[in-house]
Protein backbone atom coordinates (compact mmCIF):
# COMPACT_ATOMS: atom_id res chain seq x y z
CA UNK A 1 0.00 0.00 0.00
CA UNK A 2 1.43 3.37 -1.04
CA UNK A 3 1.23 6.06 1.64
CA UNK A 4 0.90 9.54 0.15
CA UNK A 5 1.14 12.56 2.43
CA UNK A 6 0.16 15.99 1.11
CA UNK A 7 1.35 19.00 3.11
CA UNK A 8 -0.86 22.05 2.69
CA UNK A 9 -4.57 22.36 1.99
CA UNK A 10 -4.72 25.28 -0.40
CA UNK A 11 -5.91 24.82 -3.97
CA UNK A 12 -2.82 22.86 -4.97
CA UNK A 13 -2.69 20.58 -1.95
CA UNK A 14 -6.42 19.94 -1.97
CA UNK A 15 -6.47 19.10 -5.69
CA UNK A 16 -3.37 16.89 -5.38
CA UNK A 17 -4.84 14.96 -2.44
CA UNK A 18 -8.22 14.37 -4.07
CA UNK A 19 -6.68 13.32 -7.40
CA UNK A 20 -4.16 11.05 -5.70
CA UNK A 21 -6.94 9.41 -3.68
CA UNK A 22 -9.00 8.86 -6.83
CA UNK A 23 -6.06 7.25 -8.64
CA UNK A 24 -4.78 5.27 -5.66
CA UNK A 25 -8.12 3.55 -5.03
CA UNK A 26 -7.30 1.19 -7.87
CA UNK A 27 -3.87 0.41 -6.41
CA UNK A 28 -4.67 0.36 -2.70
CA UNK A 29 -3.01 3.61 -1.68
CA UNK A 30 -3.74 5.81 1.32
CA UNK A 31 -3.73 9.62 1.09
CA UNK A 32 -3.36 11.93 4.08
CA UNK A 33 -3.73 15.71 3.86
CA UNK A 34 -2.03 17.85 6.52
CA UNK A 35 -2.96 21.45 7.31
CA UNK A 36 -2.44 23.69 10.32
CA UNK A 37 -5.96 25.05 9.86
CA UNK A 38 -9.25 23.13 9.79
CA UNK A 39 -10.54 25.72 7.31
CA UNK A 40 -10.07 25.73 3.54
CA UNK A 41 -8.91 29.24 2.75
CA UNK A 42 -9.45 30.49 -0.77
CA UNK A 43 -6.30 32.62 -1.08
CA UNK A 44 -7.59 34.03 -4.36
CA UNK A 45 -10.45 35.58 -2.39
CA UNK A 46 -8.53 36.91 0.63
CA UNK A 47 -8.65 40.43 -0.82
CA UNK A 48 -12.44 40.23 -0.59
CA UNK A 49 -12.22 39.25 3.08
CA UNK A 50 -9.73 42.10 3.66
CA UNK A 51 -12.26 44.48 2.08
CA UNK A 52 -14.83 43.34 4.65
CA UNK A 53 -16.85 40.93 2.50
CA UNK A 54 -18.07 37.78 4.24
CA UNK A 55 -17.37 34.65 2.24
CA UNK A 56 -18.53 31.09 2.68
CA UNK A 57 -16.67 29.14 5.37
CA UNK A 58 -15.48 25.75 4.11
CA UNK A 59 -14.11 23.18 6.53
CA UNK A 60 -11.45 20.91 5.06
CA UNK A 61 -13.27 17.85 6.35
CA UNK A 62 -16.43 18.92 4.48
CA UNK A 63 -14.50 19.51 1.25
CA UNK A 64 -12.84 16.09 1.54
CA UNK A 65 -16.01 14.19 2.50
CA UNK A 66 -16.33 11.05 0.40
CA UNK A 67 -12.97 11.52 -1.33
CA UNK A 68 -11.09 8.87 0.63
CA UNK A 69 -8.53 11.43 1.86
CA UNK A 70 -7.73 11.39 5.59
CA UNK A 71 -7.31 14.84 7.14
CA UNK A 72 -4.79 15.57 9.88
CA UNK A 73 -4.75 19.00 11.47
CA UNK A 74 -1.23 19.88 12.52
CA UNK A 75 1.72 22.17 12.07
CA UNK A 76 4.63 20.70 10.12
CA UNK A 77 7.81 20.96 12.18
CA UNK A 78 10.15 18.90 10.06
CA UNK A 79 10.64 16.50 7.18
CA UNK A 80 13.10 13.62 7.22
CA UNK A 81 13.50 12.53 3.59
CA UNK A 82 15.83 9.63 4.45
CA UNK A 83 13.34 8.12 6.92
CA UNK A 84 10.34 9.16 4.77
CA UNK A 85 8.69 10.88 7.73
CA UNK A 86 6.97 14.17 8.45
CA UNK A 87 7.14 15.45 12.03
CA UNK A 88 4.15 17.45 13.27
CA UNK A 89 3.72 19.57 16.36
CA UNK A 90 2.99 17.55 19.48
CA UNK A 91 5.39 14.83 18.40
CA UNK A 92 3.14 13.12 15.86
CA UNK A 93 5.02 11.47 12.98
CA UNK A 94 3.53 10.52 9.62
CA UNK A 95 5.35 8.01 7.43
CA UNK A 96 5.11 8.36 3.67
CA UNK A 97 6.16 6.70 0.45
CA UNK A 98 5.38 9.80 -1.60
CA UNK A 99 5.30 13.37 -0.33
CA UNK A 100 3.61 16.38 -1.92
CA UNK A 101 4.93 19.68 -0.54
CA UNK A 102 2.24 22.30 -1.19
CA UNK A 103 2.63 24.63 1.77
CA UNK A 104 2.32 27.76 -0.37
CA UNK A 105 3.85 31.13 0.29
CA UNK A 106 3.90 33.76 3.00
CA UNK A 107 4.91 37.40 3.08
CA UNK A 108 8.67 37.94 3.33
CA UNK A 109 9.18 39.79 6.60
CA UNK A 110 12.96 39.92 6.21
CA UNK A 111 12.56 43.21 4.30
CA UNK A 112 13.18 46.04 6.80
CA UNK A 113 9.92 47.56 8.03
CA UNK A 114 7.58 44.89 6.68
CA UNK A 115 7.17 43.04 9.98
CA UNK A 116 6.43 46.26 11.88
CA UNK A 117 4.36 48.22 9.37
CA UNK A 118 2.75 45.97 6.76
CA UNK A 119 -0.58 44.26 7.10
CA UNK A 120 -0.17 40.74 5.80
CA UNK A 121 -3.02 38.55 4.75
CA UNK A 122 -1.43 35.21 4.07
CA UNK A 123 -4.41 33.50 5.70
CA UNK A 124 -8.02 34.13 6.69
CA UNK A 125 -7.14 35.56 10.11
CA UNK A 126 -4.77 38.10 8.54
CA UNK A 127 -7.40 39.19 6.02
CA UNK A 128 -9.97 39.63 8.81
CA UNK A 129 -7.47 41.72 10.82
CA UNK A 130 -6.85 43.95 7.80
CA UNK A 131 -10.60 44.37 7.26
CA UNK A 132 -11.03 45.41 10.90
CA UNK A 133 -8.17 47.90 10.59
CA UNK A 134 -9.61 49.39 7.39
CA UNK A 135 -13.07 49.63 8.99
CA UNK A 136 -11.65 51.45 12.04
CA UNK A 137 -9.79 54.01 9.90
CA UNK A 138 -12.99 54.93 7.97
CA UNK A 139 -14.79 56.09 11.10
Amino acid sequence: MTRIVVLGAGYTGMAAAIRAARKSRRHGGRVTLVSASPRFTERLRLHQTAAGQRLADHSIEDVLAGSGVAFVQGWVEGIDPQAHEVRLGGGRVLAYDKLVYALGTVTDVSVPGVGEHAFRYDDHAGAVALAERLRSTRQ
